[in-house]
């Protein structure tokens, strides 16, 4: 009951078409209802086998025939047509109502996508780290499709057949109340089982959406990673792992089904138990003269018909409980809360010099193992710090606190001696540019690549941007030129060109700090000569932070910083650091010298 309330929950926001769409049930309960009473004229009126000394009572066809004018000479004539009317009665109110809870169903589902990605898009970088692309993508299709069949097929089914059985109900209370207590006297055997099958039906409901969750995640990893999976002859081994996910997701679905499959014909039989032992007290009533063949032949009717929406119920409960288990899931992201969040009274970040200061910064992504220790550093606006280090050291983490990526452990960052966490989000990455060694770009054109996040860019800009970047003469030679579409993360240009697209970017939005981390040495040499141009008029004016690759980027450097194990060991320039002999020394001698 609990979990219904939930699905009702995602119902409120379309409570019109909710409310129009009650109604359209209510009244498909209603003819259904009248079409187990037309037994009652064709028995009693029509064939005349009402034997003597059965107790007279007002029917709802009296009421009918009555206002209707229709005689036992023309009821032979009626009672066609209003059988007609009674099934196109039906039929249409069965139509309206299962449209406006499938536009309820698709609405909801629109609206959770919607909520979902929104927030996903907002968590922080931990989120995204400890999290596999196939799982979210999974949560979004997958979930949400679970609860739209449970929204709008399945809680349909579910009041429009208790709407059915509650006025089925009435009726066979007024035809007979003592043969209406002996077949209540079963209805115990049939919901027992009914709920113990939907907690069966929740639980592997949930395993299943899991196991479909890592055939996703799998499914994406082996696609994107195609070319190492090739270059390390893994095909058998990936096709074994994917095989493996798929049995165990099939078995769950066996199982599944094999609930499913079980819950209809136990509710049958019971039904039929029930049936016959109606049957044995109906008939000795007949002979009793305590109840009619016509009101008999309706009540026998409506019992039937009510079997069938308590079989339709069994299935309907199997699909709306594995929709719960994918709202679990969907209100399990919902919940989450970002690790980085705007202050209640968060301010725009006004324009600033370019000024960024370390002030005693810790970090850790774990709160047991320190990342970032005691960092104090401090940049002046046009300055550019190249940052290096052994594998590990921290300098990713370092420059990925800038934009609040990440949030300090301890200590603060400023710009132009404001806090970045007294700022609104946007307003300090807007005064940010970013050039990461793992060039993102997306399936657009080129001119949507280069002007992404940049409003109301004009092609003079993003050319002139192209151009600074040393990426106008290829883009000109492209199929469509600026309006070429480049293919999945670029994949229909050279690595160079995706570098050069991703440092337009960057210098089209103009941004007063930039963070770069560089990466020209898996290029030829023609795009690394292109590349170092480019870098050269992306980095005028910028306070610039630079992981640097590069022997020439280091020396083109105002400072050189060492980090060592999460610390700043060493600071100056790179023939001030060369003569210390320490780590900078070791790393020069080790990577940058052979590079040179």
């Amino acid at each position: 009951m609990k979990g219904i309330k939930k699905l009702f929950k995602l119902i409120t926001p379309y409570k019109l078409i909710f409310a129009l769409s009650l109604i359209a049930m209510f009244m498909v309960a209603v003819f259904t209802y009248l079409f187990v009473n037309l037994v009652q004229p064709i028995m009693d009126r029509l064939f005349n086998l009402v034997p003597q000394g059965v107790p007279q009572k007002i029917r709802v066809m009296d009421v009918i025939f009555n206002f209707l004018n229709i005689t036992k000479e023309n009821l032979i004539v009626a009672l066609p047509i209003i059988l007609i009317v009674t099934i196109f009665g039906k039929g249409l109110f069965s139509f309206l109502s299962t449209f406006g809870m499938k536009s309820i169903g698709h609405r909801i589902v629109k609206d959770l996508r919607d909520k979902l990605y929104e927030k996903i898009i907002h968590q922080s970088l931990t989120f995204f780290n400890k999290s596999s692309t196939g799982e979210l993508i999974s949560r979004v299709i997958n979930d949400t499709q679970k609860i739209h069949e449970a929204v709008s097929g399945s809680l349909s089914v579910l009041i429009t057949e208790t709407m059915t059985l509650l006025v089925l109900f009435v009726g066979i209370f007024i035809i007979d109340w003592q043969l209406t207590l002996i077949s209540l006297s079963v209805t115990p055997f049939a919901i027992i089982p009914l709920i113990l099958f939907g907690k069966q039906q929740k639980r592997k409901g949930l395993e299943g959406q899991v196991k479909i969750a890592e055939i996703t995640n799998s499914l994406f990893e082996t696609i994107a990673g195609n070319k190492i999976i090739k270059a390390f002859n893994m095909e058998k081994f990936e096709i074994k792992e994917f095989v493996r996910k798929t049995y165990e997701h099939f078995k769950i679905n066996i199982k599944l089904a094999l609930i499913g499959s079980l819950s209809s014909p136990f509710m049958e039989f019971i039904g039929a138990l029930a049936a016959a032992f109606i049957l044995i007290i109906g008939a000795s009533k007949i002979a009793r003269a305590e109840i009619s063949p016509g009101d008999f032949g309706s009540f026998i009717m409506a019992i039937l018909m009510m079997y069938m929406p308590i079989r339709r119920l069994s299935r309907a409960n199997n699909t709306i409980q594995q929709g719960l288990a994918g709202l679990e899931r969907v209100h399990e992201i919902l919940a989450m809360k970002s690790d980085v969040v705007e202050s209640p009274n968060a301010y725009p970040l006004p324009p600033v010099k370019g000024e960024v200061e370390f002030k005693d910064v810790y970090f850790s992504y774990n709160q047991s193992i320190p990342v970032l220790r005691g960092i104090n550093l401090r940049v002046s606006p046009g300055e550019m710090v190249a940052l290096v280090g052994l594998s590990g050291a921290g300098k990713t983490t370092l420059v990925s606190l800038i934009p609040r990526f990440y949030d300090v452990s301890s200590g603060k960052i400023t710009i132009d001696k404001i806090d970045i966490r007294e700022v609104t989000l946007s307003s300090l990455r807007a005064q940010i540019s970013l050039v990461t060694q793992d060039t993102i770009l997306f399936n657009d054109t080129v001119k949507n690549n280069i002007a992404y996040g940049v409003n109301n860019a004009s092609m003079d800009d993003i050319i002139k941007a192209s151009k600074a970047a040393m990426a106008h003469e290829f883009i000109i030679k492209l199929p469509k030129g600026y309006d070429t579409c480049i293919g999945e993360r670029g994949c229909l240009l050279s690595a160079g060109q995706r570098q050069r697209i991703a440092i337009a970017r960057a210098i089209l939005k103009n941004a007063p700090i930039l963070i770069l981390d560089e990466a020209t040495s898996a290029l030829d040499s023609e795009s690394e000569r292109l590349i170092q141009i480019a870098l050269n008029n992306l980095i005028k004016n910028r306070t610039t932070f630079v992981i640097a690759h590069r022997l020439s980027t280091i020396k083109k450097a105002n400072r050189i910083v060492v980090l060592d194990k999460g610390k700043i060991v060493e600071m100056g320039s790179h023939e001030e650091l060369l003569k210390k002999g320490g780590l900078y020394r070791r790393l020069y001698e080790l990577q940058f010298i052979d590079l040179e």
